[in-house]
């Protein structure tokens, strides 16, 4: 892991970060649209320098995200 707690958001990760959303904006209402949906906002807050959940390995899989 990173010495660092700074995330780095280049130009090319904002392109890729907006083609995701509009990937996931054309998926059919289900379990894997709700996931993906609660991973972009998660990834937004994250862009925003927003404080993450702490002591968190990995995502949680039934529920939202929550920072």
């Amino acid at each position: 892991m990173a010495k660092s707690k700074t995330i780095r958001v280049t130009p090319n990760m904002l392109n890729c970060f907006k083609t995701l959303k509009e990937a996931v904006q054309k998926l059919p209402p289900g379990v894997l649209k709700k996931k993906a949906s609660f991973a972009i906002n998660y990834m937004n807050r994250t862009f925003k320098g927003e404080p993450q959940p702490r002591k968190m390995i990995s995502c949680p899989g039934d529920r939202p995200i929550v920072g």
